[in-house]
C-alpha cells in the first residue's frame, strides 16, 4: 500500500478591466515575504489600453478556492492606478468593488480563483 499526502493549493488571480476611453497604468507590489524566490523584485507594471482587461498579479498558496472576504488583498502591499491627469476615486482596497469567481475547482489539481476590478470613467475625477 502506498499513501501520499499533499496539501490543497489555490492560485489567486487579480484582474483589472479598463472600461474607460483612456490608457491606464497599474502598478502592484507583493509584500516582500510573499514573492517567488526566483523574482528579483515584487513590483509589476501593466499598461491597459481602453476596453481591455489584464492579469495584474497572481500568486499561489495552500488552501482551497474560497472568497477571502476583506482579506482578499492580504499578500499585496500596493496597487496604484494611473490615468493621464485624473485621480482614481474608487476605493480599490474595498472588497465590494471586486467581483469574485472560482475559475477552477478540482480535487486533483490546483484551484484557481479570480478577483476582478472593473474601472469606468466615473471612477476618476
Amino acid at each position: 500500500m502506498i499513501f501520499t499526502s499533499c496539501d490543497p493549493g489555490v492560485i489567486n488571480k487579480y484582474v483589472v478591466e479598463n472600461r474607460t476611453e483612456s490608457d491606464l497604468e497599474i502598478k502592484s507590489l507583493l509584500k516582500y515575504e510573499n514573492r517567488n524566490t526566483t523574482e528579483k523584485d515584487t513590483k509589476n507594471i501593466v499598461e491597459l489600453k481602453p476596453r481591455t482587461k489584464s492579469l495584474i498579479r497572481e500568486y499561489g498558496e495552500i488552501g482551497n478556492a474560497h472568497d477571502k472576504g476583506s482579506n482578499f488583498l492580504n499578500r499585496i502591499d500596493t496597487i496604484i492606478v494611473k490615468m493621464d491627469h485624473r485621480i482614481l476615486v474608487k476605493a480599490i482596497f474595498n472588497r465590494k468593488n471586486w467581483n469574485y469567481k472560482v475559475l477552477k475547482s478540482s480535487f486533483f489539481s490546483l484551484d484557481e480563483v479570480e478577483y476582478k476590478l472593473t474601472l469606468i470613467e466615473k471612477d476618476f475625477e
